[in-house]
């Protein structure tokens, strides 16, 4: 079961975008997938729930949970072989708690289902919480989107700073997947250009080949509740996110 994080501590950079597209890409590929909202805002559980009155499998439940329960997740059936554990603003009360305790939760959650998936996603919220943290130490890879914009070479450094320091502690085994460009200018500016070419510079080949531009059928696809392979089968980003995923596997 492998356990991908995807993260990014700076917002707007797409991460919730790509877990649902990627997790409903892999559930048409045959694999078994579950969808982990481990952000606040639940925009990930919107997206694959038209109405919040439909959570049936709330990741709250794993926070609140003692970790000598040993009763079994049962994620909630969204499609075929695709499985959510959601999530809703009632999560950002752990939030402000600060409470350490809360750090290995998720992974012992997951635990519980260890083995019933071939994939499991883990959407981070656009900071480096407890909840970021939490995913981090429960996962094996973290795969991080950026913005080809201002700062994104600084919230990547703080990022893997964050990543040594959970390789070092409580998490050993966890290691970056790779970082992908996303929300790509199609008419790319010369500014767009020079900061790829600076996370390229930095990174090497941490750096997916393949990108992903921005595309306003891609933002739209989650209201409707379908990939952007669905929403617009023979579209450029269907193509690009066809070409991502490729990648993805073999990396893994």
């Amino acid at each position: 079961m492998r356990i991908i994080a995807i993260a990014n501590q700076k917002g707007g950079v797409g991460k919730t975008t790509i877990a649902f597209n990627l997790a409903k890409t892999l559930a048409t590929r045959g694999h078994s997938v579950l969808a982990v909202d481990n952000d606040a805002q639940g925009n990930l559980t919107g997206s694959f729930l038209s109405d919040p009155e439909e959570l049936q499998c709330d990741v709250l439940t794993i926070y609140n949970s003692d970790s000598r329960d040993k009763r079994a997740v049962t994620p909630q059936q969204i499609g075929d072989r695709l499985h959510l554990i959601g999530a809703n603003i009632s999560l950002a009360k752990k939030i402000n708690r600060g409470d350490h305790t809360l750090l290995t939760k998720l992974t012992s959650g997951l635990k519980r289902v260890q083995g019933s998936f071939d994939f499991v996603l883990i959407d981070c919220s656009p900071s480096l919480d407890f909840l970021s943290t939490a995913a981090l130490i429960a996962a094996q890879h973290v795969l991080i989107p950026v913005k080809p914009a201002p700062y994104a070479l600084m919230g990547l450094k703080d990022l893997f700073d964050t990543i040594e320091e959970i390789q070092e502690g409580l998490n050993k085994a966890i290691k970056p997947l790779g970082i992908v460009l996303n929300l790509v200018e199609g008419r790319e500016t010369v500014i767009g250009q020079q900061y790829e070419s600076a996370v390229r510079e930095t990174y090497g080949d941490l750096v997916f080949t393949n990108r992903l531009n921005k595309s306003t059928r891609l933002e739209e696809s989650p209201a409707f509740r379908q990939s952007i392979l669905e929403y617009d089968t023979d579209g450029k980003l269907a193509e690009q996110f066809n070409l991502f995923t490729d990648e993805l596997l073999k990396r893994l």
